[in-house]
């Protein structure tokens, strides 16, 4: 499932939806942990109220007797401890009655019970003023107010009780209910924490997995382009992603035209050059041969400088026809089995001439019997461009050799020379096209820079690798290395566009 939205889209959806869930995880903790404070104070205050409510019933009774002590034996200790029990009792009757407030039921039973408390406190006040008119150690007037009184105030204990009673019963499902709210809380935050991470491991590989393999089969197209591969149809949609993917289509599609338009000016111009160089060696090279007269010293030496001028071209046209038809696929190798020594003496024996014009001495190895399947013709191409190359860049009087080696699975051959080595920073462009170490090299030294560029196609179709070891100033060893056994069939044409895995 791939949603149709920008990849800024994504990002919003991405952040949003957490988020969101998110600030419901937090409301809902919220109320959970309210929930449990509010239970908590619920406990609190119904300790509270018992302790007021219970407090009330010992307030009155101490009332009552302080009352009875000060009838019998009038004296400022029974009367001081009288009124402030009696004023304790209106304290605490007030503050449960506030107590009360948020409960309505048990508020009603303490204003109903308001009027008789103060009607008892009244009559208790009579008694004390009786006592106070009657003298010390008189009996009160009428003995039956007392019993009065301490009825009247015995009659709040039946809703003190009533109260004392629910709120004992609430108390006792306190803990449980708090341990229920605590649990709720906990069962809230680890619901929330899973929701979470679900919905942001869901929604990351909703939108990764799809840009992912948006993402993946752009990197695909890429290394499609060098081995010459159809790209993978254009991705739909009109994000980012797949306006990027249009625009690749558009520049391999320009890019392949532009290949298609330098190839073809290649091969038009090696093509339209050789035969016309070739007619023009041709007839220098009579010339040069006294086929129309002798010439003087120093018309031949002119002569001579055209002809070399002449056969630098040609090939410099024959790399050029070599480059294009390696790029366009139309050059093939022939695979058979054959002996590296008889391609490396062929090679030398090219080169021969070429190497004591430069007083350069070619080192022949010993014959050996290293056996691989290869197109003879082609690798004798590679030794002749890596031994005219050794032989132009050594120093006179030095010697350029030729070693090779073998094992079970590769063939490796390597050109040792003593010239002036490559730097490391220039040892894997050489082998690209029209690159060389210095731009002189090109008048000084002639060719184009494409030698090496045909080398490594050659090779690199081969299955094998190619490579340099230099120091600057001490010397050069190219090398190539290739399989023994191809993996194609035995005598089979692999066109040089195919891929080849070693």
């Amino acid at each position: 499932m791939r949603l149709n939205l920008k990849i800024t889209q994504m990002g919003f959806i991405l952040v949003g939806i957490p988020l969101v869930c998110e600030l419901i995880f937090v409301g809902v903790l919220t109320y959970r942990v309210q929930q449990a404070e509010h239970e908590i104070k619920t406990q609190a205050a119904t300790k509270e109220i018992l302790f007021t409510a219970g407090s009330i019933g010992i307030v009155a009774g101490q009332a009552a007797a302080n009352l009875a002590g000060y009838s019998k034996m009038p004296s400022r200790y029974f009367r001081h401890r009288y009124r402030s029990s009696v004023q304790l009792f209106m304290q605490r009757y007030n503050e449960l009655e506030n107590l009360l407030a948020n409960d309505p039921k048990h508020l009603k039973i303490m204003q109903d019970t308001r009027p008789i408390v103060q009607k008892g406190i009244h009559l208790m006040s009579q008694i004390e003023e009786s006592v106070d008119t009657g003298g010390m150690g008189k009996i009160v007037n009428s003995p039956m107010e007392l019993f009065d009184a301490k009825r009247m105030m015995d009659s709040i204990a039946d809703p003190i009780g009533i109260i004392m009673s629910d709120y004992v019963a609430l108390a006792a499902d306190g803990p449980q209910r708090e341990a229920e709210e605590r649990e709720l809380v906990q069962i809230t935050i680890a619901f929330g924490v899973a929701v979470n991470i679900i919905v942001a491991i869901f929604l990351a590989n909703l939108f990764t997995s799809g840009i992912a393999g948006r993402v993946k089969r752009i990197a695909e197209n890429i290394t499609r382009v060098p081995k010459g591969i159809p790209l993978n149809r254009p991705l739909t949609g009109s994000d980012e992603i797949a306006q990027l993917d249009k625009f690749f289509h558009s520049m391999v599609d320009e890019l392949d035209e532009s290949r298609k338009m330098q190839r073809y000016l290649i091969a038009m111009v090696s093509h339209d050059l050789r035969s016309p160089l070739t007619t023009v060696s041709g007839l220098l090279t009579l010339l040069n041969a006294g086929a129309w007269g002798e010439l003087s010293e120093e018309a031949q030496a002119k002569v001579g400088v055209a002809e070399a001028d002449i056969y630098r071209l040609i090939a410099l046209t024959n790399d050029l026809l070599d480059t294009e038809r390696l790029a366009s696929g139309k050059l093939e190798l022939t695979f058979a089995e054959a002996n590296i020594s008889a391609a490396i003496q062929e090679g030398i024996d090219s080169v021969t001439t070429f190497a004591d014009q430069h007083h350069v001495k070619l080192e022949v190895p010993p014959a050996s019997d290293q056996f691989a399947e290869f197109d003879k013709d082609r690798i004798v191409q590679v030794l002749v461009n890596l031994l005219s190359n050794a032989v132009k860049y050594s120093p006179p009087n030095s010697t350029v050799s030729v070693h090779s080696e073998s094992d079970k699975k590769w063939l490796k051959v390597w050109i040792e020379d003593h010239g002036r080595g490559v730097p490391a920073e220039y040892q894997q462009i050489i082998f690209e096209k029209f690159q060389q170490v210095t731009e002189s090299d090109s008048r000084e030294k002639g060719g184009k820079g494409l030698g090496l560029a045909i080398c490594k196609t050659i090779i690199d179709q081969h299955g094998g690798s190619i490579g340099v070891e230099s120091e600057n100033g001490s010397g050069s060893k190219f090398w190539f290395k290739i399989p023994i056994k191809q993996k194609a069939a035995f005598n089979h044409q692999i066109s040089l566009s195919d891929t080849v895995t070693p």
